[in-house]
């Protein structure tokens, strides 16, 4: 009984070892640099010293060419996914999207540290009364998150240029932002706030059975 009680109290230490040790590691400040230019964007996580890139997934390695003596292997089909997701642009509200992402800054004050931030934008549609709208929504969003961030964090170095081309039918952008946190804060202001990222993911983002060509 008493070597039973032993081997307990050493895994619980253990255990308790292990979660301050985490805890200790959320706590270490975190930096994130994202660099996205008209849809491809990168995302690397920067730790002390490491460099996790995020987005876009690394490519696995291709396998050597097998030599004539070699064997070859059997091929496994990989399994094709049953669903496709989509972007639902007409369910996107950038009002609401302003104020939930102004709500989640406003409660990372005193974590939140914005290095750079680079923003251009070039609106341009097929049509010049649909451009004309999306410029009116885009500055008003400019107007008011750009004061937002001045007067909340610390903002070295910051510049945002949003502007319309009404004889282009695309829309090009770029933009390069490096922040730093506390990823335990971070945790704890997403989970606060589950409910609200949820259901604004399920409404943007639809799920639909993949139509596969046999």
């Amino acid at each position: 009984m008493t070597a039973l009680l032993w081997i307990l109290a050493v895994l619980l230490g253990l255990l308790l070892l292990m979660l301050t040790v985490c805890l200790l590691l959320l706590c270490v400040r975190t930096g994130i640099e994202a660099v996205g230019v008209n849809g491809e964007v990168s995302v690397e996580i920067r730790y002390g010293p490491a460099r996790i890139p995020v987005w876009p997934p690394p490519k696995r390695e291709e396998a050597p060419p097998q030599t004539a003596a070699a064997p070859a292997k059997r091929k496994k089909k990989r399994k094709k996914s049953k669903y496709r997701y989509s972007f639902q642009r007409e369910e996107l509200d950038i009002g609401e999207l302003a104020g939930l992402a102004l709500t989640l800054l406003s409660e990372m004050t005193d974590t939140l540290r914005i290095s750079r931030l680079r923003v251009r934008v070039r609106i341009g549609t097929d049509d010049a009364a649909k451009t004309g709208l999306l410029l009116g929504q885009s500055a008003a969003l400019t107007g008011m998150i750009v004061p937002f961030l001045e007067n909340t964090f610390e903002m070295k170095a910051y510049h945002v240029d949003v502007d319309a081309d009404f004889e282009a039918d695309h829309t090009e952008w770029a933009f390069t932002v490096f922040c730093s946190m506390r990823p335990l804060r971070l945790l704890l202001v997403l989970l606060r706030h589950a409910g609200e990222l949820f259901r604004l993911y399920k409404r943007l983002i639809k799920k639909e059975e993949a139509i596969t060509n046999e």
